[in-house]
């Protein structure tokens, strides 16, 4: 399970191009429409689509993915992985893109990172 992190392009090192960003934004929603109606999580788990960057080369997209409870990220992580190919045929029958980046999940754990740093400003607040 790899960890979220951001691409940006070559061409500027503080924020992705207009298109990249487009493209990107684009994928995510189609993803999160697809997510919905194909993909169901077990009971009791929250999975959200944080965000989607797409490579410079059109090559992949890096899908950032958040599951709580973190306790069962691995085992939906896993099953989100099986579903990529079925989620690209589907972005790509609906986009009709000349060449779908590959969807590469990768767990984004912010939101487990700013629980822990609650936790850590309650314990020094006692």
């Amino acid at each position: 399970m790899r960890r979220f992190t951001p691409v940006l392009s070559p061409k500027s090192a503080s924020e992705p191009s207009y298109r990249l960003a487009r493209l990107s934004s684009l994928i995510q929603h189609e993803l999160g429409q697809i997510m919905t109606r194909e993909f169901e999580p077990p009971p009791g788990v929250l999975v959200t689509l944080t965000q989607v960057r797409v490579v410079p080369d059109l090559s992949s997209a890096r899908v950032g993915i958040s599951i709580l409870p973190f306790i069962q990220s691995e085992e939906v992580f896993k099953s989100l992985g099986k579903l990529a190919p079925h989620f690209q045929r589907l972005i790509n029958a609906k986009l009709r893109l000349y060449r779908v980046p590959k969807l590469d999940f990768q767990l984004d754990n912010t939101e487990e990172q700013a629980a822990h740093i609650d936790r850590l400003l309650d314990s020094l607040k006692h």
